[in-house]
């Protein structure tokens, strides 16, 4: 019983990395757009929004490693008890 708990609470887990994920990737796309925009019209705010863009990227990156660790988690602990 104990196995199927950390499961189900593993999968919660990843459920929210994704939300996350997702959420992430959409601002990162709206920032990258937006610094496109005002560089291509000289304006000098267009490198904040890299300097930003650049940040939630890392965040991005981040989030999928934890991701795909906590996947592998729930992989390894449902071979062991097969």
């Amino acid at each position: 019983m104990k196995l199927s708990f950390k499961i189900e609470a593993l999968a919660k887990l990843i459920d929210a990395l994704y939300k996350k994920l997702v959420i992430l990737v959409a601002i990162a796309g709206g920032f990258g757009a937006y610094a496109v925009k005002f560089l291509q019209n000289a304006n000098s705010i267009g490198y904040l929004f890299i300097l930003i863009f650049t940040i939630v990227s890392i965040a991005v990156f981040y989030s999928y490693v934890k991701l795909n660790d906590y996947i592998r988690e729930i992989e390894r602990d449902y071979h062991e008890h097969l």
